[in-house]
């Protein structure tokens, strides 16, 4: 077996086995497992449904079978069916060591999983950010490597290896497969033989903090057992794939678990070395292409075709010139890239190149993360080129941590034009350096105005927080279960003349009106004093947790800080703290830029996104290279969304696309914890055009008091239309308000 790792054993010391199921019944039992059911295409690209049928799902001989299986129609038509098992709010686990023995389909488009999720997606957010652990997959088409790899972050980060057997094959014979999963560290093994082993991750939110690590990784994740067929990863079946003698057999899973875990656990410390430019400042390898390269490898210059791009480059006599055939379907078809970038949080660069086409096109330039889910460090900026050579200069701050990897990228596909394109004189230089680890503080990106309200970022979670305290007293922050609070632990001393106080300085608040809130618990008949934005506010205690909630005005005179005040002994608990725009909708003109959305894309370099002053009245500004294959899979979201039981409502925004499109939206349950997304709103369906036109629906709130629920503006592919033609979709003037009932009581 070949592996990354030194040799090294599974040790089941300290451990004591919790579950197992060895599949000894006649049928599944459902005490233990739950049944997935979902679409084709749900994920992936996958080609199957996952049904519960015993065809697809059965005990044979000790093992459980997941099965899939292919039904043809008369016209020809391919479908098929497969079976996935999870034991969510079954059996969850937090920590320990969760093994299966298994053996795997072979044959193209198979891929046979063995992973864990979280119990809960809504702790830290949606996938990626809540964490994914994948303890085998192998595909089918090569049956000798096994995968296990760790998914966290936004964006999408992951770490990943594999292991090579040496004889025979996954396919051939059961092996087993584990992962250790201790505070701080996860790792891998094949055989009870260690493959992969890490430690460093996260959990964060662009435009928001970072949890504070172990997060992801440190909530109860449950059981899953799968079979794909078809899909991005392992491509689809063809006609060597043996579908009818094709199953993933599963021995047995079991989970030991250790007595106790110590989560007093610290993120390593990561040294990252910036290589240095060239003598003339240049961190560009061969920018003056006074030497011939191959562009095949990955040492300086690489040239890149793919989705239809045909295209040939080669360098000589100080440039580079790049001939296509067919432009292909996205910007990306004809890529040229320089990669190992290094980035320096903080730096101030300037990309510059000479270049000029046999005729007038474009081409793109920018600078990407391929470590951080491609995100743009030098947004993706159209060059128009002429027929003579011009000189191009673009300046950028890199505000994200050091990146050893940065990515210089030109894409010439789907231009529009086949011309020839001539480079030379391709420079990357740094021109300064600022202080980014201090920035003044901004509205968050959902909204918030208080930075670390829920108390889950920085040493201690109280990240943000500053405290004054006499010896006695004590503020922290609860960990138990989960369950993060703010903590003050108030000594005999405490009297107004020496108070507790927790505060927050320098909020970026500006004149208007705000809409403060926090729950807090402390002895019944006590109080809490809140100083926020120079307003004195009393929260009366009675014992028991307890939501509060505050109208504020502001004056261009009005402080920009909060403190918790405590002026009597006792042990005092406040969470969830939130500063808000007093709206339905918070931010609805993107005047504050994207704070209180998130932009979700399924594949991050899908999708860019700014919002636009330049040439729309602050508007979200979204371009789209690929929608994918569901309506779902790019979102502009915000959550939090307060809908009152059999209130009406009217939601409008203004929108407009360079490309006659569908778009969808709706405002709907958070079903991130239970898959239940209903649409209050229902899910609506317009056609976009060049120019702006209002989109509205009216609709009463036919459900339970919901302050939690989502609204989704949907641009993935829309009524099962996918679209990989590069278009941009703006969107404005967000607004939900409360109405009376129409007259004729229908929207």
């Amino acid at each position: 077996m070949e592996t990354n790792q030194a040799a090294q054993t599974l040790s089941y010391e300290g451990y004591t086995l919790r579950w197992e199921d060895t599949f000894d019944g006649t049928t599944l039992n459902r005490e233990d497992w739950n049944v997935e059911l979902h679409e084709p295409g749900w994920v992936n690209n996958e080609l199957q449904s996952y049904v519960d049928s015993p065809e697809n799902i059965y005990l044979e001989d000790g093992k459980l079978v997941l099965k899939p299986v292919e039904t043809r129609s008369a016209d020809g038509t391919v479908s098929y069916t497969s079976g996935r098992v999870n034991t969510q709010n079954k059996h969850d686990f937090k920590y320990g060591i969760f093994e299966a023995r298994a053996k795997v389909p072979a044959g193209q488009g198979f891929l046979p999983a063995f992973w864990m999720m979280p119990t809960n997606e809504n702790l830290y957010g949606q996938w990626p950010r809540c964490g994914e652990i994948d303890i085998m997959e192998v595909l089918g088409n090569d049956t000798t490597r096994s995968y296990g790899t760790l998914h966290y972050g936004n964006p999408h980060s992951q770490s990943q290896a594999g292991c090579t057997l040496t004889e025979g094959s996954f396919s051939d014979e059961y092996h087993t497969f584990a992962v250790e999963w201790e505070p701080g560290r996860i790792s891998w093994y094949v055989d009870g033989r260690m493959i992969h082993t890490e430690n460093d991750w996260y959990s964060a939110t662009e435009g928001q903090g970072e949890i504070t690590y172990p997060a992801p990784f440190d909530q109860p994740f449950y059981i899953i057992l799968n079979l794909a067929v078809g899909g991005n990863w392992p491509g689809n079946p063809d006609e060597t794939t043996d579908i009818a003698n094709a199953a993933f057999y599963i021995d047995y899973v079991r989970v030991y678990q250790k007595d106790h875990y110590d989560e007093d656990v610290h993120k390593p410390e990561k040294t990252v070395i910036l290589r240095e430019p060239d003598a003339s400042g240049n961190y560009i390898v061969n920018g003056d292409f006074a030497a011939a390269e191959s562009l095949t490898d990955s040492e300086g210059w690489t040239f890149l075709t793919t989705l239809g791009g045909e295209a040939a480059a080669s360098v000589g006599g100080g440039t580079l010139r790049i001939d296509t055939a067919n432009a292909g379907t996205v910007d990306y078809s004809v890529q040229l890239v320089q990669p190992d970038l290094p980035m320096q949080k903080g730096g101030e660069y300037q990309v510059s190149f000479e270049a000029w086409a046999d005729a007038p096109r474009t081409l793109k330039v920018g600078v990407s993360a391929p470590d951080r889910g491609y995100k743009r460090y030098l947004e993706d900026t159209a060059v128009q080129l002429g027929t003579e050579p011009a000189a191009y200069t673009y300046a950028f701050t890199m505000t994200d941590d050091d990146d050893p990897n940065g990515r210089l990228e030109f894409n010439l596909g789907a231009a529009g034009s086949t011309a020839g394109v001539t480079l030379r004189n391709v420079r990357v230089v740094k021109t300064g350096q600022t202080d980014l680890d201090n920035p003044a503080k901004t509205v968050l990106a959902d909204g918030n105005y208080v930075y670390n309200g829920s108390f889950q970022e920085g040493e201690g979670r109280l990240g943000f927080w500053s405290r004054w305290a006499l010896p006695g007293s004590k503020v922290s922050v609860t960990n138990e279960d989960n369950v993060r609070r703010l903590e003050i632990k108030a000594g005999a001393l405490t009297s107004p003349l020496n108070p507790v106080i927790v505060y927050q300085k320098d909020l970026a608040l500006t004149a208007g009106s705000y809409a403060l809130s926090f729950d807090a618990e402390g002895p019944a008949g006590r109080e809490i004093l809140v100083r926020a934005a120079g307003q004195t506010l009393q929260a009366t205690l009675d014992g028991c947790e307890t939501a509060y909630d505050y109208k504020l005005t502001l004056g261009e005179q009005s402080g920009n800080d909060i403190a918790f005040v405590i002026q009597a002994p006792g042990t005092y608990y406040i969470d969830n703290v939130r500063l808000e725009e007093d709206s339905l909708i918070k931010n609805g003109s993107f005047n504050a830029g994207f704070a209180g959305y998130e932009l979700y894309a399924y594949t991050p370099s899908d999708v860019d996104y700014v919002v636009d002053s330049l040439n729309e009245p602050n508007a979200a500004d979204i371009t789209i290279r690929n929608t994918g294959d569901a309506a779902w899979k790019i979102q502009l979201k915000q959550n939090g969304v307060e809908l009152e039981e059999g209130q009406w409502y009217r939601l409008s925004f203004k929108a407009k696309s360079n490309l006659d499109r569908k778009l969808m939206f709706a405002i709907q349950r958070d079903g991130s914890a239970d898959d239940d997304w209903t649409p209050y709103s229902g899910e609506e369906i317009v056609t976009l055009g060049a120019d702006y036109q209002t989109y509205a629906v009216t609709f009463q709130m036919n459900w339970p008091t919901d302050e939690q629920a989502v609204l989704s503006i949907s641009m993935g592919a829309v009524a099962n239309e996918p679209i990989t033609q590069l278009h941009r979709i703006c969107i404005d003037d967000i607004q939900l308000e409360k109405i009376d009932a129409p007259a004729n009581g229908t929207h």
